[in-house]
């Protein structure tokens, strides 16, 4: 009797153990659909590192959102974060998707044809017709702050607005692929609350289409993610 305590008392330690190190250092998540391809294929598990950009921690209906020891993302990274689709549940409980990043604060990207700079703390967005819809809705969605726009003026806590400051940093994610837009090309802005970590690690590749004795791609497994070699270098 007493041995069978001891082993459940193992087992439940065990699991314990498991669920903190899931939920506090790495985390592996299933690639589902074709949006990385061709470096990721549907069925590959991949490791994301929860430190990269400093452990995030809360977000949801009882804890504060906080991040430990933070560090900012870095151009080229592969990000796992809950996509910012749905206002109507909590972030952490968004999907999950993995982009690479191709924007931080202060730099410039295209988004149908329109120049937009990527907001951030230490950067001050000067408001113009073309960027005004879309700061708007950062203020309101991710910011906490009450605004609109009025006779072709932004409006933030009743006060017009004609250099946006914000209190997050945000990111411009990139599927790799324009045939692909499913990215900020869908969802725009992605911020810092909602970022993960950075994926590390394929760990292996499993082939649903195939039985069990035989569904591990071969050469799939136990590979280091590296940054995308930037355009035009040898």
């Amino acid at each position: 009797m007493r041995s069978a305590l001891k082993f459940v008392m193992a087992l439940i330690v065990t699991i314990l153990l498991m669920l903190a190190f899931r939920a506090l250092v790495f985390t592996v998540y299933t690639v589902s659909g074709s949006g990385l391809e061709p470096c990721f294929v549907s069925g590959d598990r991949v490791l994301v590192n929860r430190w990269s950009y400093g452990l995030r921690t809360g977000g949801g209906p009882y804890f504060r959102y906080t991040r430990w020891m933070p560090s900012p993302v870095e151009r080229g990274d592969l990000v796992a974060f809950n996509c910012p689709a749905d206002s109507s549940v909590p972030f952490t409980s968004l999907p999950v998707s993995a982009c690479y990043c191709t924007g931080v604060p202060g730099d410039t990207v295209m988004a149908d044809g329109v120049r937009l700079m990527v907001p951030g703390r230490d950067h001050i967005v000067k408001v113009s017709e073309s960027n005004m819809r879309l700061l708007c809705f950062l203020y309101n969605r991710y910011e906490g702050r009450n605004a609109e726009i009025a006779d072709g003026r932004l409006i933030v806590d009743g006060a017009e607005t004609r250099c946006a400051a914000f209190g997050n940093d945000y990111y411009w994610f990139s599927s790799g692929r324009p045939s692909e837009p499913y990215d900020s090309r869908f969802f725009g802005f992605v911020p810092e609350t909602h970022i993960i970590g950075k994926v590390s690690v394929l760990l292996y590749s499993v082939d649903p289409s195939l039985p069990f004795y035989e569904c591990l791609r071969p050469g799939r497994n136990m590979q280091l993610i590296r940054k995308p070699r930037p355009l035009g270098a040898k």
